[in-house]
């Protein structure tokens, strides 16, 4: 009886700690079951503010609210934690978790990391004191203090540079403060996290400096070779930015995309002091009949500098839209501009040299079995080979005015203003050679990626329309296609 009695008791211990155990150490921790893909970890500094960063525990930004929609569109459950960003690179390279969101490639980065395509744009600027006008560029810099973030990517942009005193950043607050105050000379970082930081902070005599020092796309990065996680990123990703969920997020995040002075704080503000105006009346009502002239004039002035700041920060808001406007006329993919782009400055052109009586030439491009690559090599092959045609293509085209867009899918179109069909000819040649001298190797056809071209030119008037042009353009490249492809046809020769 007292050997059962023992027996009981060491069973309610045995259940009693695996019971604490579970409590301590939850089953969703960091890494993922490997037996079971539903779910992808992904990990983001927590200290970028407003695109990734830690509340109170929970990631939030909107680099985590384009994961979770990548989750949603490949099924599955896309975790995201913010971390310490040192510690977030570690415990990839480690298999502690499945990949970096929001991260900048670089030379030492491509040796750890296989990057997605691009997520989010990342304008690296210098912020300095408001009267400060000798610090512009990198080289400025040389001989100062600047703070940069610790294993973020501009403290890699800097280490190339010698004589400059980097400071390493451990909170934006103060750094911004110390920025203020002069005890740091410069800080750089991603243009709208160092403006989040100033608006939220309410920091003063700091400005940033207009150009910016390097402009990328930050991307999701996964330990290198894990191509399998990377194809279920890119496949996501890609379909959320051209279905254009990615718009919609940016959106939503509009409000505080800020210009020193976010559209919260200006309204918290402005009935702030709404708010003190009114106590002024009514204080000077009562106590101060004797002095309400003065008074009348000092109200004046308020309204005027009151009028006058709402003007500078609606036309800061107006460049920041702008702003907006110009990031989605670019394609997502390739970096070059986009249908939408190309349709907005098509219909300007063609009414420009329908009024001055001048050439239009439109060139239609198309890979040349571009299916049979994909289905070959795979979508992320596919997507690279896409970025190295549009290059291409761009590097051609240098005219003010001429514009290269992605017209859809492998299908480029290129627009050229005052150009005969001889011209446009010529430039359909160069761009159809150096695409096929880029040597990229289509196995499925046991030849190189080559391209088909039909361009077609003429002088717009009242019996011509836009969509003759196009039209003529495109039946064009239809005959190169039919004529064997790697060619250049002309519709007015054909």
């Amino acid at each position: 009886m007292k050997s059962t009695r023992n027996y009981s008791k060491s069973f309610i211990y045995i259940i009693a700690v695996i019971i604490i155990l579970t409590f301590i150490f939850p089953s969703n921790g960091y890494a993922i079951n490997s037996d079971s893909r539903d779910t992808l970890v992904l990990l983001g500094n927590e200290n970028l503010a407003p695109i990734v960063y830690n509340d109170n525990g929970t990631a939030k930004g909107v680099a985590v609210d384009i994961a979770k929609a990548i989750g949603n569109r490949i099924g599955y459950d896309i975790v995201v934690m913010a971390v310490n960003w040192e510690q977030a690179q570690n415990m990839v390279l480690n298999g502690e978790a499945d990949g970096l969101l929001q991260i900048n490639p670089g030379p030492e980065r491509d040796k750890l990391y296989d990057f997605s395509v691009p997520l989010l744009r990342s304008d690296f600027s210098i912020f300095v004191q408001r009267d400060n006008v000798a610090l512009g560029t990198i080289d400025d810099l040389i001989g100062k203090r600047v703070g940069v973030e610790s294993a973020g990517y501009p403290i890699i942009l800097l280490q190339g540079y010698e004589g400059i005193d980097l400071e390493i950043i451990r909170n934006w607050e103060t750094s911004f403060r110390d920025l203020s105050n002069g005890d740091i000379d410069a800080i750089i970082v991603d243009r709208w996290i160092g403006e989040y930081e100033l608006a939220k902070s309410k920091i003063e005599g700091v400005k940033v400096v207009e150009n910016p020092i390097e402009t990328q796309y930050s991307r999701i990065a996964v330990k290198k070779g894990d191509m399998e996680t990377l194809s279920l990123i890119n496949s996501g990703l890609t379909e959320i930015t051209e279905d254009g969920t990615v718009d919609r997020i940016m959106d939503q995040w509009q409000g505080k995309r800020v210009v020193y002075i976010t559209k919260d704080y200006y309204q918290n503000f402005f009935l702030r002091s709404i708010s003190i105006f009114l106590l002024m009346v009514a204080l000077v009502a009562i106590y101060l009949v004797r002095k309400y002239q003065k008074l009348s004039e000092k109200l004046k002035a308020s309204v005027k500098e009151r009028t006058e700041e709402l003007r500078r920060v609606n036309e800061m808001l107006k460049a920041s839209n702008l702003k907006l406007e110009q990031i989605s006329m670019i394609d997502g993919l390739t970096s070059i501009k986009n249908r939408r782009a190309f349709d907005i400055a098509f219909n300007k052109a063609y009414k420009l040299c329908m009024r001055e009586g001048i050439p239009i030439a439109l060139i239609m491009i198309d890979i040349d079995h571009f299916k049979i690559f994909n289905d070959t090599y795979g979508h992320l092959s596919g997507d690279q080979a896409l970025i190295r045609i549009a290059e291409v293509i761009e590097d051609v085209i240098k005219r003010p005015g001429d514009i290269a867009a992605r017209y859809g899918g492998e299908e480029f179109v290129v627009l050229l203003m005052n150009t005969t069909e001889e011209g446009a000819a010529i430039v359909a040649e160069e761009i159809r050679r150096r695409i096929e001298e880029l040597g990229i190797h289509n196995e499925g056809m046991n030849t190189v990626i080559t391209v088909s071209l039909g361009l077609s030119s003429f002088v717009p008037d009242d019996e011509k329309t836009p969509e003759e042009l196009i039209g003529t353009a495109d039946r064009a490249l239809y005959k190169a296609k039919e004529g064997g492809r790697n060619k250049v046809v002309v519709w007015g020769q054909v």
